[in-house]
């Protein structure tokens, strides 16, 4: 009679644990973000904290920003996609990305100076924006424009744009 009962519980388990997996799977996605900055003639190196990257979700019913992360990174800008973070999300539509930056910097040689961010933050359109369904993944990459030098500051112009890569 106990073999019963414990077989039943174990096989309850199984049932339980299996619906909530297929659940959890098929109702989110993985999201991959990467940035890339087209290369310069100057030379300049961008280098840039990240302390945050969310996620705007569309049509929700709370007009919803999702954290990806928020762990702080640096991260040098090159020609070469460069990963941000990855995070497992909603499946849904998403159409902004955000990144909070803590301190950027420009290498002029071999003199380093603080560019400025408008607000402190990068708040990114996704062209075309991003459909993530359940189960699947998805990766964006994040276009930064060059520099710009205004008024004796180094400007990085918060003109960027994301888009969804295969």
């Amino acid at each position: 009679m106990n073999k019963g009962i414990i077989g039943f519980v174990i096989v309850l388990l199984v049932l339980v644990s299996g619906i909530y997996y297929g659940y959890y799977y098929f109702t989110t996605g993985v999201v991959n973000v990467y940035a890339q900055d087209p290369p310069t003639t100057q030379g300049d190196k961008i280098y840039l904290t990240i302390s945050s990257i969310m996620i705007h979700k569309v049509n929700a019913s709370n007009d919803s920003w999702i954290t990806i992360s928020n762990k702080t990174i640096t991260i040098l800008l090159t020609s070469n996609m460069t990963f941000l973070a990855s995070s497992r999300i909603p499946s849904g539509e998403y159409n902004e990305i955000f990144l909070e930056i803590s301190t950027a910097q420009v290498q002029l040689g071999n003199i380093n100076i603080s560019a400025k961010i408008p607000s402190g933050v990068f708040k990114i359109h996704i062209i075309n924006g991003m459909d993530l369904k359940g189960g699947s993944s998805q990766s964006l990459l994040i276009s930064f424009p060059h520099i710009t030098y205004t008024n004796g500051q180094i400007i990085i112009s918060p003109s960027i744009t994301a888009e969804v890569i295969s």
